[in-house]
């Protein structure tokens, strides 16, 4: 506690500190900060970036693309990252973005109550009734992304066309999907990438 008071922190521990916090009917808050900015504004940033990128890709596909819409159907209510609506073949996806999975069962749940209500998501943007609706996974392409959805292969099985089969689908989406999931890089990813100069060709010498 004295070394609390005189303000000499090395070697206390957050648990020690937060009693003493504790006891003076006060919080402890830790605040982690990467490069001078906030984890929490990273992550929001990352997310923000990854559904553009969706986006356009969907627009670029012949695409409608609406961003946070939200519903609310007699108790079941929410919000999707993204909605996209294929007029010519009358497909609507339901996207659910994430630079980060948390709570795999319960981000999956949110999933299922968003696609099984997807006639009436469509309805509501105006779209009216869809054909087929299509749950689709969009994650940031980072290791503990791919580790957890490796390890928890059987809660994904629904999502069984992924990566450039999933992407090949975007573009024509006319065969029945049960669910499509792919990696995609993060425009701050982009940005730190730089690219190689190629040289100059060169022809294997005549023997």
């Amino acid at each position: 506690m004295q070394r609390i008071e005189a303000n000499q922190l090395g070697g206390v521990t957050v648990g020690s500190l937060d009693r003493v916090i504790a006891a003076l009917e006060a919080d402890l808050v830790v605040e982690i900060r990467w490069h001078g900015a906030e984890i929490d504004s990273l992550v929001d940033e990352e997310h923000a970036g990854l559904v553009t990128k969706t986006a356009e890709r969907l627009q670029h596909a012949g695409w409608i693309t609406h961003a946070e819409v939200s519903f609310n159907h007699f108790g079941d209510r929410g919000r999707c990252d993204l909605v996209g609506w294929h007029p010519a073949q009358r497909v609507l996806a339901i996207f659910e973005v994430k630079s980060r999975l948390g709570n795999l069962q319960e981000t999956l749940g949110r999933q299922d109550v968003k696609a099984r209500l997807g006639w009436l998501i469509a309805r509501q943007l105006g779209f009216g009734t869809p054909r087929m609706v299509v749950s689709v996974f969009v994650l940031a392409e980072n290791g503990a992304n791919r580790r957890l959805v490796t390890r928890h292969a059987a809660l994904f099985r629904r999502y069984g066309v992924r990566g450039r089969a999933a992407l090949t689908w975007i573009r024509r989406p006319a065969s029945a999907v049960s669910g499509l999931l792919w990696f995609e890089s993060s425009p701050r990813t982009d940005q730190g990438r730089t690219k190689r100069p190629r040289g100059p060709s060169r022809r294997p010498r005549a023997g």
